[in-house]
């Protein structure tokens, strides 16, 4: 049990650097919200992100208004028992994959054009075939975002079934 506690110790500081980095969250705010994604879907309590993160109650609390201000996570309760359970908002996930998807069909846009352009400076110029290594780079990695837009869009609809149910 004592190697689970460390790895999640060590997890929880890796997605919270993530979560720093591409969330625009407080140290504290991605450390929390990775406890969260390390959960077992039941919710984690108050006491139990103050006891794992080893912050003041003060800090945890300030902490968790902004994730739920931000919409991220909410809380709910247990019929017989007072304490909040929080948990990451589904719809926030589902705004997630939104957004990701949104940036892979900008960056395969942008990629469609440097192809054409390519194509057409190539045969303007004569300078080259049509299947140098140029073009050939443009065209698979415009392939690679195909497939990727592809997996989160089946992850998204997946997602949506989960939630569903």
């Amino acid at each position: 049990m004592v190697n689970i506690e460390i790895e999640r110790k060590l997890l929880t500081e890796e997605l919270g650097v993530y979560f720093e980095t591409h969330d625009a969250l407080s140290p504290l705010s991605a450390r929390i919200f990775s406890l969260l994604v390390l959960s077992d879907g039941e919710g984690v309590t108050f006491d139990e992100f103050v006891e794992q993160l080893e912050a003041s109650k003060s800090s945890i609390s300030t902490n968790l208004q902004l994730l739920q201000s931000s919409g991220r996570i909410a809380y709910g309760t247990k019929p017989g028992d007072r304490k909040r359970y929080f948990k990451i908002v589904p719809d926030h996930l589902l705004l997630r994959l939104d957004k990701k998807i949104e940036m892979w069909e900008k960056e395969k846009d942008l990629h469609v054009k440097i192809y054409a352009f390519k194509k057409k400076y190539i045969r303007k110029k004569g300078l080259l075939q049509e299947d140098s290594s140029g073009l050939q780079y443009s065209k698979n990695y415009v392939s690679l975002i195909d497939d990727m837009i592809k997996n989160l869009t089946h992850l998204k609809i997946a997602l949506e079934k989960t939630i569903n149910n």
